[in-house]
């Protein structure tokens, strides 16, 4: 049962990985666009020599495309927890295997030491 859960584990992180992955590459390679999270407005600022209107728009793409990494970083980070709890439990699993067949092949040498 926790050979299954384990590589059910190691599936579900991998494709957290790979998700994440394919997901950050779509946007900084193919230049693809993120879901607009935060919309900044313009800023007037007062000066001394009038008012000057302050374009937010390049800084509110950025603001979502550092929210979007984090975000992916977060599942990528998650992804390979997920994977390593799954390893764990098929580290365990194996382990018991191998005491149970070095315990059955200790009793055959007794048992072949009476013949």
């Amino acid at each position: 049962m926790n050979k299954i859960f384990g590589y059910l584990l190691i599936c579900v992180g991998l494709l957290l990985i790979f998700f994440s992955l394919i997901g950050m590459y779509k946007v900084f390679v193919n230049a693809n666009a993120v879901t607009q999270i935060v919309q900044l407005a313009d800023v007037q600022l007062n000066t001394a020599y009038g008012p000057v209107l302050v374009p937010m728009k390049g800084i509110s793409s950025v603001v979502n495309l550092g929210l979007f990494a984090v975000f992916m970083l977060f599942v990528l980070t998650a992804g390979s927890k997920l994977a390593g709890v799954g390893n764990g439990l098929l580290k365990n699993e194996r382990i018991y295997e191998a005491v149970l067949q070095a315990s059955n092949d200790e009793q055959r040498a007794e048992a072949l030491k009476k013949l």
